[in-house]
């Protein structure tokens, strides 16, 4: 299957939901990347697993949502299990404080099984929903760590006022 630069290809067996990010992790597929989250959740998912083998970079947004979609699985006792990844985006998860959230796995047998269903996902292009989305992440990422606020509050305060400048659809 191709895939295009920064993508994911995403699937669900029994409880677990997968996803395989192909290039970067950015906020371009995170609002796509929550959605499919929050509705593996919903359909009663509590394993989300992040094949990170062929991700070349994250940034906030995208780990924002990672810690968002942790914190919601964790109040029932679910899991967000991030593979193999590189020691520069182990760095960047540790840097932002999130290493208590997401457990980190080399690709045990166990974690690298992946569904027999596989699809990729639309990258998402209405610019008042990946603005909404990454505020969230980034509130997230402070829930996570309040430490971040000093990263992140600059960044909020242009995003929450882009967003009052965006039309809507």
């Amino acid at each position: 299957m191709e895939t295009s630069v920064d993508s994911m290809d995403v699937g669900i067996q029994g409880q677990v939901a997968y996803i395989r990010v192909h290039g970067r992790g950015t906020f371009k597929i995170g609002p796509s990347l929550k959605q499919f989250g929050v509705r593996a959740i919903e359909q009663g998912c509590s394993r989300v697993v992040v094949e990170m083998n062929d991700c070349v970079g994250m940034d906030s947004t995208f780990m924002g949502i990672l810690a968002g979609l942790s914190t919601t699985l964790k109040k029932t006792g679910g899991e967000v299990v991030v593979l193999n990844l590189s020691e520069k985006n182990l760095f960047l998860l540790k840097m932002l404080g999130l290493l208590h959230l997401v457990r980190v796995d080399s690709g045990s047998p166990e974690m690298a099984q992946s569904p027999t269903e596989v699809r990729s996902l639309a990258v998402e292009t209405d610019k008042g929903q990946i603005m909404q989305t990454m505020i969230a992440a980034h509130e997230d990422l402070i829930d996570a760590a309040p430490d971040n606020i000093i990263k992140f509050k600059d960044v909020l305060a242009f995003l929450k006022e882009d967003l009052k400048r965006t039309p809507a659809p």
